[in-house]
């Protein structure tokens, strides 16, 4: 699930959304289907490790988006396992 969340982000670096949106918008487009506790952990996982920005609005509103500081390295990533 993370890296299928990464890749995603490699493609849509400016992309924001919320868990219930990254959910239904982000993975169907990759054929993937799944469900929510499998996505929040996963996109917890990637903000605990630096991956991820959250910005809460409210408690059912917490935006995930690719930490732009990482960009460079998310590239590299994904250009050396092509």
């Amino acid at each position: 699930m993370v890296w299928l969340l990464l890749g995603y982000l490699y493609t849509h670096p400016d992309a924001k959304d919320t868990a219930e949106g990254i959910m239904n918008w982000w993975l169907p487009t990759r054929g993937v289907m799944v469900n929510k506790t499998g996505v929040e952990e996963a996109l917890n996982e990637l903000v605990m490790s630096g991956w991820l920005t959250l910005t809460s609005h409210s408690a059912s509103h917490s935006m995930y988006g690719l930490n732009r500081a990482r960009i460079v390295e998310l590239q590299r990533l994904f250009e050396s396992s092509e």
